[in-house]
């Protein structure tokens, strides 16, 4: 990662809208100070530099999914290859989102929402400590003992 152009680390296979669920208010206009964005990393098991990022943004009328399909330049170290995932996923995704979101609600009632400047540290922090609290351990299950007697003839 040193002395390389932050954009050569990151190939950009697809970025899509997933989906999008709008309820008309007529009392109450969306209130985008009031957003909630979630985010999730999607590793591929036998290819760890191939990754997909699900981004969901939750306002009180609308909905929205974003997915972003990305792959670590091979050239990139292993040991930058998570912060790559983490930063430049989302720092390619998030512009995305913004679009989206602004033509989406274009044609409402709102005639358009600009997605705020997001703090990327403390949205990669919080969604960290959030799947660490969410965890939850599996019951331990106790395994029958099977029999190594041959049947009977």
């Amino acid at each position: 990662m040193e002395n390389k152009i932050f954009s050569q680390d990151l190939i950009i296979h697809s970025q899509e809208v997933k989906g999008v669920s709008y309820m008309i208010n007529t009392e109450k206009s969306i209130d985008i100070d009031e957003c909630d964005i979630k985010y999730k990393i999607l590793q591929h098991k036998e290819n760890e530099r191939d990754f997909k990022i699900k981004i969901l943004l939750n306002l009180d009328n609308l909905k929205m999914i974003v997915e972003g399909h990305y792959e670590v330049n091979e050239e990139v170290e292993e040991k930058h290859r998570s912060k790559i995932i983490a930063f430049a996923g989302l720092s390619a995704l998030i512009p995305f989102l913004r679009y989206s979101l602004l033509t989406v609600t274009s044609v409402t009632q709102e005639g358009g929402i600009n997605l705020p400047l997001i703090d990327m540290q403390k949205l990669i922090s919080d969604n960290t400590e959030g799947e660490n609290k969410e965890k939850i351990k599996k019951p331990v299950t106790k395994k029958k003992k099977v029999s190594k007697k041959s049947p009977k003839k």
